[in-house]
Formats: C-alpha cells, sequence, structure tokens
C-alpha cells in the first residue's frame, strides 16, 4: 500500500511543478569530486566556527572600549593605540580594524 502512495504522491508534485526527489546519479570522475567536496565542507565549516569566534571576540571589544569611555574624534570614530596595536572603531556599524605597527595602510 506504501507503494500506491508514494506513487500518487510523485504524480501530485509532477502535477505541481515541484521537482521530485532525486536519484542518485553520480558523474564519472564522481571519486575525485568527493574528496574535494568533503574537504570544502570541512573548510565550510571551519569558516563558520571561526566566524562565531571573530563575533564573539568583535564583541568583547566593543564591550571594553565603550566601558573605558574614550573620547570620540570629530567623525565619531574612536581611534587608539597601546602595545603595537592601533585599534579603530566606526560608530555607524561598530566596525573594528586592529593593525599592528609596520602593516600598511588599507586604502
Amino acid at each position: 500500500m506504501a507503494k500506491k502512495n508514494k506513487q500518487t504522491q510523485d504524480e501530485t508534485l509532477s502535477a505541481t511543478g515541484e521537482q521530485l526527489d532525486l536519484i542518485d546519479v553520480a558523474p564519472e570522475n564522481a571519486k575525485r569530486i568527493i574528496p574535494i567536496a568533503r574537504a570544502y565542507r570541512k573548510v565550510v565549516k571551519e569558516r563558520v566556527e571561526l566566524t562565531n569566534k571573530e563575533t564573539e571576540l568583535k564583541k568583547k571589544i566593543l564591550d571594553l572600549v565603550k566601558e573605558s569611555k574614550l573620547p570620540r574624534l570629530p567623525d565619531g570614530k574612536i581611534k587608539f593605540k597601546c602595545d603595537g596595536l592601533t585599534i579603530i572603531i566606526t560608530p555607524s556599524d561598530d566596525k573594528i580594524k586592529v593593525k599592528e605597527d609596520g602593516e600598511e595602510k588599507e586604502e
């Protein structure tokens, strides 16, 4: 009986223009694609984890700088140097730049 229901469901999906379930069809070079795809997924997962960590650290920097009550420059930015780092916070989007001494200026 399940087979009839599945067939009826497939006919309904096809009639409504929705895509049916994909079948397992792989290209001839799938054995070469699979390890690269797995490596890609691993890198994506690492990037997401790093993005989460970056967001957490950014929030901590913002909280600490706000807590310090540093005066803003005329353009609204907060900029200071300490221990070889230049930290710039742009107020509109709380953008943070941290540069080490000796790094070239960004254009």
